[in-house]
C-alpha cells in the first residue's frame, strides 16, 4: 500500500502533466518520482538533469530541447499545483486517488510504458480496476438503431460470462454499452476525460450515478480538470488498456473509437469490429478495422468469445446436457426465436422452455437478444 506522501507526490506529477505525457513518465521511470519532482521545483536546466539520467540514449540535442520546453510547462503549473487539495476533494466525493503499489493498481495498464498515467482517480468501488477479464466496448456517439441494437445484445452476452465492460461515457454507443451492463445488474467501468468533480457529457448524469452504485468512474485527470479534445484522444490508450479486447461497434471513418483500436493494437491488445451496411457512413470505419486487418470481423456472440480468449467448449457442454437442454437448444437451429416458438419446436411447456433456456444462458450456450434467443 502507498504512503500519503506517495500519493501527494503522485497528485502533484497528475496536476503538472497532461495525460500521455511520456517525457514526464521517463523522467518518473528513471529517476523515480520523488526525485524527479525535485528537479523539477528545482531550478535545474534540461542538460543538468539529463546527466542525472541513467542512459545514454537521453542526450540527443532534440531530448534536451523538448525536455526544456517541458520543463517550462510543468514549472508554471507547480506554481499553482494544490495536490492535497485534490486528494482531499476526491475523498469528499466519496472516491480515492490510486496509484501504482495501492491494491486496486491495474498492471495492465503499465503495457502503456511512459505513458503511464501517475494515478487513477475513481469514484465507486476501485476493485473493478482488479476484474480479471475486462471488454471495452466503443463506438460511435450518433449511433444507429442498428448499432444500439447490436450492443444491447453482444454486452448482454458479455455479462453472461462475466466480462466487466469498460467504456468512455459517451452519448450513443459508450452509453448503451454501460447502461445495458447495469440493466443486467452488472458491474461497468466508464473512463472520463475531465476531473470526477463534474461529469460530461451532461446528458448521461444519472448513467454515471449508476455506475459510481455499480462500478467504477475512473479519470487521470484530478477535481476542477475539464476535459478537451487532446483529453479524449489520450483517455481513449486508459480504455484500451484496461481490457483484453477492444470492440467497435460503429464507427465513422475518422472517428475517435479509430483511435482507440489504434492504441489496442499497439498494446498487443486484440481488436473486433462489428460490420454494418456496406453504405453505411456509421459503419465505415468498423469496415476500414477489417479490411486493414487492424481488427478481427465480429458478427456472433461466438466470434466475440473468441476474442476475448475463450475455448469454444461447446461441445463438452452438449455431451452433458440433459434431455430437455438437449431438445431446446436443437429446436433453436441457430435462428432467433421467442419462448412460444422454441416450446412449439421443442414439445415442452412453455414454462419448461423458459426455465430450459435460462440454463442454457448460464452455461454461455444461448444468449437472450432483444428479439428472443440464440445459440451461440
Amino acid at each position: 500500500m502507498s504512503s500519503l506522501q506517495e500519493k501527494i507526490t503522485a497528485a502533484t506529477w497528475s496536476t503538472l502533466c497532461e495525460p500521455g505525457d511520456g517525457m514526464a513518465g521517463l523522467l518518473r521511470a528513471n529517476l523515480g518520482s520523488a526525485k524527479a519532482l525535485e528537479f523539477i521545483s528545482s531550478s535545474f536546466s534540461a542538460g543538468q538533469i539529463i546527466k542525472e539520467l541513467p542512459k545514454d540514449d537521453f542526450r540527443p540535442e532534440k531530448f534536451e530541447s523538448t525536455l526544456t520546453d517541458c520543463l517550462e510547462i510543468w514549472r508554471r503549473r507547480l506554481k499553482s499545483a494544490k495536490p492535497e487539495q485534490a486528494l482531499e476533494q476526491i475523498e469528499s466525493l466519496g472516491g480515492k486517488f490510486v496509484i501504482q503499489g495501492d491494491d486496486f493498481w491495474p498492471e495492465e495498464i503499465e503495457d502503456l510504458g511512459y505513458s503511464t498515467p501517475t494515478g487513477l482517480w475513481v469514484l465507486g468501488d476501485a476493485v473493478h480496476l482488479k476484474h480479471e477479464l475486462k471488454l471495452s466496448v466503443i463506438g460511435s456517439r450518433l449511433a444507429s438503431d442498428y448499432g444500439l441494437k447490436l450492443t444491447r445484445d453482444l454486452v448482454r452476452f458479455a455479462v453472461t460470462n462475466d466480462w466487466l465492460v469498460v467504456s468512455g461515457g459517451a452519448l450513443g454507443i459508450d452509453a448503451m454499452a454501460s447502461s445495458t451492463a447495469l440493466d443486467q445488474g452488472h458491474r461497468t467501468i466508464a473512463v472520463l476525460a475531465g476531473g470526477l468533480d463534474k461529469f460530461y457529457p451532461p446528458g448521461n448524469q444519472e448513467m454515471f450515478q449508476k455506475i459510481i452504485q455499480n462500478g467504477a468512474l475512473v479519470s487521470e485527470m484530478p477535481p476542477g480538470f475539464p476535459p478537451a479534445r487532446w483529453r479524449f484522444l489520450q483517455r481513449n490508450r486508459l480504455i484500451a488498456a484496461l481490457s483484453q479486447a477492444t470492440l467497435v461497434v460503429e464507427a465513422g471513418f475518422r472517428s475517435g473509437s479509430i483511435s482507440t483500436a489504434g492504441h489496442a493494437n499497439e498494446l498487443g491488445r486484440r481488436v473486433g469490429a462489428v460490420p454494418g451496411p456496406v453504405d453505411s457512413v456509421r459503419s465505415a470505419g468498423c469496415h476500414r478495422l477489417i479490411r486493414e486487418g487492424r481488427a478481427e470481423l465480429i458478427a456472433t456472440p461466438g466470434q466475440l468469445r473468441e476474442l476475448m480468449g475463450a475455448e469454444n467448449d461447446d461441445e463438452l457442454s452438449f455431451n452433458e446436457l440433459s434431455h430437455d437442454q438437449t431438445r431446446t437448444l436443437d429446436a433453436l437451429r441457430r435462428e432467433v426465436l421467442q419462448i412460444e416458438e422454441v416450446a412449439l419446436r421443442s414439445g415442452l411447456t412453455r414454462f419448461q422452455t423458459e426455465q430450459v433456456l435460462k440454463q442454457l444462458v448460464r452455461l454461455s450456450l444461448v444468449i437472450e437478444t432483444s428479439q428472443g434467443f440464440t445459440k451461440q
